[in-house]
């Protein structure tokens, strides 16, 4: 039933494959040879027309996207039934056509949660059972995804997770170790790697992963006062520990020769964390600034997303997932609803003209 719904939905989709392609290709024509491919969120879906206007409006040319193991039950792949109307790789297709670098993530571990199939549940990610299904899961998908892929990446914020459950961190590192092996075996061109946070001393997980990753994946997000003694404005200032440029540099210092993929960069505009959309915009513009100078090193780059969550929507869903308790603790969740380059209702904010000039300004060599 599931596959029956998802084909219906995505049939339009796909049929729109060769007009986004077009429309997205005219905006990275102007791509300065050399130039770190730029994304934001997830943008553009093909059948999104706000998405593929502000994809078109920046000339975007990187996406990092998300996706499950998606196997119920032993070899019930998702796309099984999809033939021709398979929603991913129509969409995949699209965004190589049309000049993309494309990043997938692997949410086995997503930030502190993991997401595993229902037949493997409760399983270590060492078990011979979970390898071996790994690694087929991984060679299936690329069979059929491998040549719109560039890079692979095996968890998302993953040091969030292992934080809380240290004891799980060797299995996981076989894990990752034996997905490698899959992804190299079934796509050799495709660079296989882990993503980490910028908290919690990455570096103490990188090491040990880093001798089976091709490149680093690192999701910079802007401190802030509720979630840190200083406001975010420290970042900004080049005096500080925490500015962004010493951040960033921590993780091209971590990954070596291996490339990183600054994934989900973010920065609030909400005053109850001490921000501000003047702030976001200035962000931009040194982020942008610093981008140029390590260019080489860095494999691509998103912003966290072009418009602000729905305030009540969040609110309800974080309720949901970790109990009313979390609803104290508003700051956070302004935070999360306030890093868009747009509000919630569609209005740009100083930073969404700040990122279009900054990147343009980028890709010309100013």
């Amino acid at each position: 039933m599931r596959r029956a719904i998802a084909t219906r939905s995505f049939l339009a989709a796909a049929m729109l494959l060769a007009t986004v392609g077009a429309l997205l290709a005219a905006g990275a024509d102007a791509v300065r040879q050399g130039a770190v491919p730029v994304g934001i969120g997830d943008l553009p879906h093909q059948a999104n027309v706000e998405e593929t206007a502000v994809a078109e409006e920046f000339g975007l040319n990187f996406v990092h996207t998300k996706v499950r193991w998606d196997e119920p039950i032993q070899d019930d792949y998702a796309w099984t039934d999809f033939g021709d109307a398979d929603p991913l790789s129509a969409r995949l297709k699209g965004l190589k056509a049309a000049g993309y670098t494309v990043a997938v993530t692997f949410t086995c571990v997503d930030d502190d949660r993991t997401h595993m199939p229902r037949y493997l549940q409760g399983l270590p990610f060492n078990d011979a059972v979970v390898l071996d299904r790994w690694a087929a899961y991984l060679e299936a998908f690329l069979e059929r995804y491998g040549k719109h892929v560039d890079f692979v990446t095996v968890g998302y914020k993953i040091n969030a997770y292992f934080h809380k459950h240290p004891k799980e961190w060797a299995g996981f590192v076989r894990f990752v170790g034996r997905g490698a092996q899959a992804v190299r075996k079934a796509a050799p061109t495709v660079s296989v790697g882990v993503a980490l946070g910028d908290d919690d001393t990455p570096a103490r997980y990188w090491k040990d992963v880093a001798p089976a990753c091709g490149h680093l994946g690192f999701v910079y997000t802007a401190p802030a006062s509720i979630l840190d003694t200083d406001p975010p404005a420290q970042v900004l200032d080049p005096r500080s520990a925490k500015f962004l440029g010493r951040t960033l540099e921590s993780a091209l210092r971590m990954a070596g020769r291996r490339k990183v993929l600054l994934l989900d960069v973010a920065y609030p505009t909400h005053p109850a964390v001490d921000a501000s959309p003047a702030l976001q915009a200035r962000f931009i513009r040194t982020l942008f600034g610093w981008l140029r100078r390590a260019e080489s090193r860095v494999g691509g780059l998103t912003w966290t997303g072009d418009k602000d969550w729905p305030y009540e929507a969040t609110r309800n869903a974080l309720a949901k997932m970790f109990g009313a308790q979390i609803l104290q603790y508003r700051g956070v969740i302004r935070y999360l609803t306030s890093v868009g380059l747009r509000d919630e209702a569609g209005h740009k904010k100083p930073g969404y003209a700040a990122f279009r000039e900054a990147l343009e300004a980028y890709r010309k060599g100013r």
